[in-house]
This record gives C-alpha cells, structure tokens and sequence, in this order.
C-alpha cells in the first residue's frame, strides 16, 4: 500500500484533504527483525505500515521454581502487546504525545515498508492540518478499544475467533508463539484449537 491510500483507509477523509500532509512523510524500506524502538528511550515517530508488519511487546521477568524446596531461576519472556498488519499504524502513544521514554520495544516482524511522521511533523500538521491529526488519533482509540476488547474475551475461543476476523492473512500467519502471547493463550493451546477445525 502507499501512503495515500493507507491514510484514506485509516481516517476516512478525501484524498484532497489528505495530500497537503503527504510531504511530512518519510518513506523507509526496513529488513525483517528491525527494532525501531527500545525501553528507555523517547518515542520520536508515528508508523505506518505500507507493507509487511509490525509488533510491540515487553519482556517479563518471572519465577520459575525447577524443583520442590529448590531455589527459584529467573526466566524473562517476550509479551506482545500489537499486532500491527499492512495498512494499519502504531507509535507508542503516551511516549510520543508525552515525550518521556517508553516501556517496550517495537520491531519489523517481517521486511516492511514504512511511512514515518517525525514528532516535529507531527507538532507541524497539528497546527496546520488538525482534522487529519484528529483522524490518525482517533485509529490509535479505535485499535486500543479493540485490542481491549480481544484481552477481555473470557474464552480462548473467542479471542482466537476475533484475532482472525481482525487480521486475516498475514498476521495469522506469523509464529505460533507470537500470536499465542498477543492472545494470552499456551501455544500448545493455540495449535491444538487450530487442529479442532481442520
């Protein structure tokens, strides 16, 4: 997708409205497993995905007890928080809107093409183009009461169930382990509801 027709897709103006903040755009082409964002650090840009795919997610840290009355070993496991498939966006937003460092890390989880609004552009199209800005925002809501509402489902069930009516194609098919954290379920659980249906 180029970025004309992804800004249409996500806030639903004309293209006429649209083109004047075409400009504060950059376009990049980034390899596979590219961390564009560590904890610590200040997120300074919003991405859309032209193509491929992102994901944000945080490291826990755990206790795992190996035998009874044995000492307990740490172990750190990834967590992911967003899926972000072709034609949709993601910044981490209380980092961005607040410019104080974020808590997890955002990466490519496939070769992607991204269009990147810097947090200059973004304070710049604010002023200038407020409803396009209101527009992007209000996807970031949309998405965030979606992801929500995944998370809240009782059932593994279901939120299998929305997952794939959310993000048909791609995303179904990254790893196991990636979708079954974005969905709190046990791999072996994701794989064996999977094999139910075949």
């Amino acid at each position: 997708m180029e970025l004309l027709p992804t800004l249409v897709k996500i806030t639903h103006l004309p293209e006429k409205e649209l083109m004047p903040v075409l400009n504060l755009f950059e376009s990049i082409d980034v390899p596979a497993k590219t961390v564009l964002l560590v904890p610590g650090k200040v997120c300074s840009q919003v991405w859309f995905v032209g193509s491929g795919s992102l994901r944000a997610y945080y490291q826990l840290e755990e206790r795992k007890r190996t035998n009874p009355g044995m000492s307990e070993e740490k172990i750190t496991r990834e967590v992911t928080n967003w899926l972000i498939p072709t034609g949709g966006l993601h910044t981490a937003m209380r980092s961005f809107s607040q410019q104080v460092p974020t808590f997890y890390y955002v990466e490519t989880l496939e070769a992607s093409r991204l269009f990147t609004l810097s947090y200059p552009n973004y304070r710049l199209a604010l002023r200038l183009h407020p409803e396009v800005v209101w527009k992007i925002f209000e996807y970031v809501i949309v998405m965030a009461d979606l992801r929500l509402h995944i998370s809240n489902l009782r059932y593994p069930e279901d939120r299998l169930r929305v997952f794939e009516l959310t993000y048909p194609g791609t995303i179904s098919q990254l790893p196991v382990h990636i979708q079954a954290s974005y969905l709190n379920i046990d791999p072996n659980t994701l794989s064996r509801l999977r094999a139910k249906r075949q």
